[in-house]
């Protein structure tokens, strides 16, 4: 009788505490695994109001840099926006611009850069108070080529007098509306 009573509780432990002691583990596995799920949506929940104010913050700084792009929707009066710049800042400084060249815009994700090309004719000092100007302008300028050609000095000439022949290109930046392609 002991040895059936031994078999008798061997066959109680696995068909019914074995289960019930796996299907506890199971459960506090799930358990554990819920409490992380839970602790960091909490932390997700706790850390919106960052998320909202740094968007704010972001959105803020964008529309503030869009504020210094140039003048215009399409790439034809941002060019004519530039060439005004460029006519007002040489006159003010009494540069002689000699030519300038609309360049084909070119594409920087949402935005286009529209590029004019110019050709200058001043002194050294001249051409470093365009290039001051230029970047401390209002409007958001780059000048990605700038080339200068200054003439052979000859032994007695007045070195401050001699004209630099520049050549250099000015470009802006404007929004790329979504009937605008380059």
């Amino acid at each position: 009788m002991i040895g059936g009573g031994v078999l008798l509780l061997v066959l109680v432990y696995l068909v019914v505490v074995s289960p019930i002691m796996a299907l506890e583990d199971s459960w506090s596995q799930e358990i554990a695994h819920k409490r992380q799920l839970l602790v960091k949506y909490q932390s997700l929940i706790n850390s919106k109001a960052k998320v909202v104010q740094g968007n704010k913050e972001m959105k803020a700084a964008l529309a503030q840099a869009e504020s210094q792009f140039l003048s215009g929707d399409n790439p034809a009066v941002a060019s004519a926006d530039l060439q005004e710049i460029l006519k007002v800042l040489t006159r003010d400084h009494g540069v002689q611009m000699t030519s300038t060249k609309v360049l084909t815009p070119r594409e920087a994700g949402p935005y286009l850069e529209v590029p004019v090309q110019a050709q200058l004719s001043c002194t050294t000092g001249q051409l470093l108070t365009i290039l001051y100007q230029l970047e401390h302008h209002k409007k958001l300028l780059f000048v990605p080529e700038l080339e200068v050609n200054a003439p052979r000095w000859t032994v007695g000439a007045q070195k401050s007098a001699a004209a630099l022949q520049v050549n250099l290109v000015v470009s802006g930046v404007i929004k790329k509306s979504k009937g605008v392609s380059s």
